[in-house]
């Protein structure tokens, strides 16, 4: 576990991250720089089907709000190249509704961290805490989504008039959440925006959902430096891979030996 001493000081080292180990080998750093998500064996169904996988589990995985910033690029990018693809409508309409629905199954444990934060510094049943949350945590649950905006906008306004007490951290947190929700509601309400049509148009649209997920891995790898088993909770690689040709059933029979002269 990574030691906070001198050598840790303003390091970006997690308390929980684990000590080198002793196995590790030398690669090709340059490696590193490459987008693996650039590979042209991967179609488009299977990008897609990746990135809406990956994108939900960013947002039920998004504990800290550290990935907001993330959930909101990705979002975006991946609504572009949907919009370019004019013959899964369906598909694309149900997988903004699944991120929809999903952001909403996470939101009471994001404003619960937020309601922590201003119960320790004010109380329970403080008059800052009805400033920030004047219908209490439960509203986020039971309102309708056209009213979720309004309610992450009065807790900022409440976080806003204490941030001297409360921090700046607390409403970046909130200003995140507002922002990553109006990207996955707009595009679950959308359905007829434009289209891309022109090839170059869907080329870069492409290209920039690649840019996306690589960045996003670069930011896991971030958040869990030597915990490479920290990975599948977010990606499931087998998505973007050509599924494994199935085994022949029964085997060839063996040639029957020549007769004997």
């Amino acid at each position: 576990m990574a030691r906070f001493d001198h050598a840790f000081f303003d390091s970006g080292a997690r308390w929980d991250a684990p000590d080198a180990p002793i196995n590790s080998t030398m690669r090709d750093l340059t490696r590193f720089l490459d987008n693996p998500f650039d590979d042209r064996g991967i179609s488009v169904d299977e990008l897609l089907a990746f990135t809406t996988d990956h994108l939900q589990r960013m947002i039920s995985n998004n504990a800290g709000g550290e990935l907001s910033g993330r959930i909101t690029a990705t979002t975006s990018a991946l609504q572009l190249v949907e919009d370019c693809v004019t013959d899964t409508k369906l598909a694309i309409r149900k997988s903004r509704k699944q991120a929809k629905e999903a952001f909403r199954a996470s939101l009471p444990e994001s404003i619960g961290r937020i309601a922590g934060a201003v119960m320790n510094k004010f109380g329970q049943n403080s008059v800052e805490m009805t400033e920030c949350l004047p219908h209490g945590r439960s509203i986020f649950s039971t309102c309708r989504d056209d009213k979720v905006e309004n309610n992450l906008q009065t807790t900022i306004n409440g976080l806003t008039a204490h941030q001297a007490v409360l921090g700046a951290q607390v409403v970046a947190d909130a200003i995140a959440l507002k922002a990553a929700w109006m990207t996955v509601y707009t595009a679950s309400e959308d359905a007829t925006g434009g289209k891309t049509t022109t090839q170059e148009g869907k080329k870069l649209a492409r290209e920039n959902l690649q840019l996306m997920l690589f960045l996003n891995l670069l930011k896991l790898a971030e958040m869990f430096p030597r915990q490479p088993d920290k990975l599948k909770l977010y990606m499931q690689q087998h998505l973007l891979e050509n599924p494994a040709s199935p085994p022949d059933s029964e085997s060839s029979p063996e040639p029957a030996p020549a007769p004997q002269g």
